[in-house]
């Protein structure tokens, strides 16, 4: 199976750790790429590049004090010196390109107090006696120049090429007219009329012996995908971070959509203490008075993003109670880390993802049958009958006297989203 998606993020980077878990040997490939995507993370440049590479070759960036640059020119800080990420090329003491440098994110800036030794090149400017540039030549996360823009007087990207370690073009792209040619040992191997085409083409080459599927992590993807209710589409199957981008997929008539449930490296501590978290839209919260009556011991915490009726506003008379109209994300962060049940009780629509985000902070999720968001990740001992309110009520009792009970639902409910993922063909 191949994960394939737009850019290497943060949701790619929760799909891979999601997969890690999971034991899957999903392999994942993106279609954008900066020269540094993280090992095991590949894209179409990086696959017709490699095939063309005459060597293996090492991850050492490379140092902007290992450039190679004709005899008399020298390269000096422009600015603050240790700190700038930028430094000049010069040449007869004028300035002819102007040196980047990674962001200190990667695996390379070990030490901020030594930044010099940091500084490994992204991408060199080069420039006009007017200033003007007119090539950027690009690096990657192997020291290599893996590919060169060429501009026009107006700045515009009039070329990018993509070169093989022994310089020779694999890939000349044509962003104004939105062509790409594909190179074979310096032969013309395909001609597409667009990026689009291209990609398409990358996706066939890759993916024939394999099944693939998506992660759509935006409305600019779903758009590239031209899906068509009645054609077929070449990817098993499609996951989206959300129920909006999920629901639109579906709409345009997207076939095997899934939500993509991120499941973390380890769950946080959940220590079953009295406090309880539920979020929601509106007033309408299944059996609130009853709960808040029936569990003094428990503190309800309920927020919303908008101001609260005043059904909502006088439930804080219990004294258990704690309202949070308006709530902002560093105070639901705070809740999060204190509450270790979430009640998923109230009635309409959910906000803040708030069940999936509960299932990955390990809170215990509970809620009633015609209430329930993502009845894919509850389990079935914490779903109740509304009328049966009064057996969550004990149930929850007994958690707190014997947190143990607790963490054995808690081990379930980790176990049910791993299930939820073992029923797609991402995992064979």
């Amino acid at each position: 199976m191949i994960c394939i998606s737009g850019k290497y993020n943060e949701g790619v980077k929760k799909l891979r750790q999601t997969l890690d878990c999971l034991g899957s040997a999903t392999k994942i490939m993106v279609f954008e790429d900066d020269g540094f995507l993280p090992k095991g993370i590949s894209s179409p440049y990086e696959y017709y590049v490699s095939k063309q590479n005459c060597e293996q070759h090492v991850e050492r960036g490379l140092h902007y004090d290992s450039l190679q640059l004709p005899e008399g020119w020298s390269v000096w800080p422009d600015g603050l010196a240790v700190w700038e990420r930028h430094m000049g090329i010069y040449y007869m003491g004028r300035e002819r390109a102007a040196i980047y440098f990674r962001a200190m994110q990667s695996s390379y800036a070990e030490n901020l107090a030594e930044p010099l030794k940091n500084r490994i090149v992204q991408r060199i400017e080069w420039r006009m006696e007017d200033g003007r540039i007119y090539r950027v030549d690009f690096y990657n996360k192997y020291g290599l120049k893996y590919a060169s823009e060429f501009r026009s007087a107006d700045g515009a990207v009039e070329t990018k090429v993509f070169y093989s370690d022994t310089n020779q073009e694999v890939i000349v792209e044509y962003p104004e007219n939105d062509v790409v040619t594909l190179l074979e040992r310096g032969e013309v191997k395909a001609f597409f009329n667009s990026w689009k085409e291209f990609i398409e083409y990358f996706i066939s080459e890759v993916t024939a012996d394999e099944k693939m599927a998506l992660l759509i992590q935006d409305q600019e993807m779903l758009e590239t995908l031209d899906i068509k209710p009645d054609a077929e589409q070449i990817w098993g199957l499609a996951l989206c971070p959300d129920d909006d981008l999920l629901f639109q997929y579906e709409n345009l008539g997207g076939k095997n959509g899934f939500r993509f449930y991120e499941i973390p490296e380890h769950y946080p501590v959940n220590a079953a203490k009295s406090e309880a978290l539920i979020l929601t839209r509106y007033d309408r919260i299944e059996k609130i008075e009853e709960l808040t009556q029936e569990l003094p011991e428990v503190t309800f915490h309920i927020g919303a993003n908008t101001a609260m009726s005043d059904r909502l506003m006088n439930l804080e008379k219990q004294g258990n109670v704690k309202l949070y109209p308006g709530l902002s994300q560093d105070v639901l962060d705070e809740l999060w880390e204190k509450c270790d049940f979430y009640l998923d009780i109230n009635l309409y629509g959910e906000i803040r993802d708030a069940v999936n985000v509960a299932q990955q902070k390990n809170l215990l999720v509970i809620g009633f049958e015609n209430t329930v968001h993502h009845k894919e990740l509850l389990i079935k001992e914490c779903v109740y009958p509304a009328e049966e309110y009064k057996k969550m009520v004990l149930d929850i009792r007994h958690m707190l006297q014997n947190p143990k009970c607790a963490q054995e639902l808690l081990a379930v409910q980790q176990r049910k989203k791993k299930e939820f993922y073992k029923k797609m063909s991402i995992l064979k």
